[in-house]
């Protein structure tokens, strides 16, 4: 079966004058073109793939410089931060969803207010700290941002969290921290932003959009910022007075923004997707690109770019012998790989296992039905081929906005991990049922995303009656 790798990765003389060019950041100036600064983190790929696809839509239009959150403190510690994330849904999840799910109030009064959080944070911030200080910060050859290593080992203090205490380790002490970190890459987002003077500025995940938005409140960048959101809801920190325009997943999350932020557009742009999204093969073409037969059903089954438990959903699926064809992809994680290329060996002629690929409508074509991680950006890209989305688990947080969606228009959601074979064998078993759920899934899907934020931020960048943005 043939597999494509991924391979990742005022007037104009003024503007040119206010460049000062960091090597190896950007190419291809062109004081004459708009600029495009897309802010993005890498701590979900999907945000990183939403970021690509407006870049790939806006390229021919504008200079575009991406900038990942993550860039702006040091690498050792970014890794850090990013194993801690991991260890904290993948294992507790139930606090995971109650750290995801406190409001903006709530966020403002942690990073911002004198007061500490409400008690109910506290359990959430002492387990995260103490797997912080499992984790530990691995080396890095970097003297860039040096001081972040003191900064997290005060974070990760033994000592328990004391809503009472005003010793030097208590919860008092770390929300100074905390605060002190937060304004720090605020601090460096800043010269960043100044020196590559865009035209608009476009956030695809919500905490680089609350950064711009508070050097915007305070002056400190004047761009028009827009956000795109990646899932089928809206987070309440996404609400911020900075954000001029929100791009929001589907219709039905229109108006999720609110009345307190009347001066914001709110446009159904659908969530970006790569080009070759627009216009998907036919099954029969996508199975004769991948060297698979015509016949029989397939269900391809993802867990993102950390291919999440992808092993033991496939092992689950291979237990009825009278099962359909399996298309596996475990992403980044090589101990999945190597469970799987084990089972491939046992069921030759069941499994396949494909690296990750720049050409998921292909495989998501090919196949019938998706077995799969809910994030946003993967159930964007089922829809958007017309396919089901069957998730066997779910690591709340954004994702149950997702969950909910599938689930009200009927085109998947969270099945339990006991009831998975009975839901699939029944589904591939009904081809009229199937078929109907292909085509609401197809109703659904959303394949010109990328390409409408790109006019909404070329419109932005080049107008100069910003007013004429902010009716429908």
């Amino acid at each position: 079966m043939r597999v494509e790798r991924s391979q990742s990765q005022g007037p104009a003389s003024q503007r040119a004058e206010l460049i000062s060019r960091l090597p190896g950041e950007w190419d291809g100036d062109d004081a004459s073109r708009c600029r495009i600064l897309l802010l993005t983190s890498g701590l979900g790929l999907g945000h990183v793939r939403a970021a690509q696809a407006i870049e790939a839509a806006v390229s021919d239009a504008a200079t575009v410089h991406t900038l990942d959150l993550w860039s702006l403190m040091h690498p050792g510690v970014a890794q850090a931060v990013h194993a801690t994330y991991l260890s904290l849904v993948q294992n507790y999840p139930q606090l995971y969803e109650r750290l995801y799910t406190l409001d903006e109030h709530t966020w403002r009064q942690i990073l911002e207010s004198e007061s500490g959080p409400p008690p109910a944070v506290l359990e959430v911030l002492e387990l995260i700290s103490a797997i912080a200080a499992d984790v530990g910060v691995p080396s890095a050859r970097s003297a860039k941002y040096a001081s972040d290593r003191m900064l997290f080992s005060l974070l990760y203090s033994s000592l328990p969290y004391d809503a009472n205490s005003l010793a030097g380790n208590g919860v008092r002490a770390r929300l100074v921290v905390m605060k002190w970190c937060w304004l720090r890459l605020i601090r460096r987002l800043e010269p960043a932003i100044r020196r590559f003077a865009p035209d608009v500025m476009i956030s695809t995940q919500m905490i680089p959009a609350a950064m711009a938005s508070y050097l915007k409140q305070r002056r400190k960048a004047t761009a028009p910022l827009i956000g795109v959101m990646t899932d089928f809801g809206v987070h309440d920190f996404w609400k911020q007075r900075g954000v001029d325009s929100y791009c929001v997943a589907h219709e039905s999350i229109l108006g999720s923004v609110g009345p307190q932020f009347p001066h914001a557009l709110e446009v159904a742009t659908g969530v970006p997707l790569m080009p070759d999204f627009a216009r998907p093969l036919s099954q029969a073409d996508a199975r004769h690109e991948l060297q698979l037969p015509q016949s029989g059903p397939i269900v391809l089954v993802l867990r993102g770019g950390l291919g999440l438990s992808v092993d033991a959903a496939v092992n689950a699926l291979l237990e009825r012998k009278d099962g359909p064809r399996l298309i596996a992809m475990p992403g980044r994680n090589t101990n999945a790989r190597r469970t799987l290329e084990v089972l491939t060996r046992k069921y030759p002629d069941r499994l396949h296992v494909c690296d990750w690929t720049d050409r998921m409508d292909i495989y998501l074509r090919a196949a019938d039905v998706v077995v799969g991680k809910p994030g946003g950006i993967s159930v964007a890209e089922a829809l958007a081929c017309g396919r089901p989305l069957l998730a066997s688990r779910s690591l709340g947080g954004q994702e149950g906005f997702n969950i909910a969606f599938l689930q009200a228009q009927d085109v998947g959601g969270l099945v339990p991990d006991g009831e998975l074979l009975d839901r699939l064998a029944a589904l591939l078993h009904d081809p009229d049922a199937l078929q109907a759920m292909q085509m609401r899934a197809w109703q659904l899907g959303r394949r010109e995303g990328a390409q409408r934020v790109a006019r909404l931020a070329v419109d932005l960048a080049t107008s100069s009656e910003s007013a004429v943005y902010r009716s429908p």
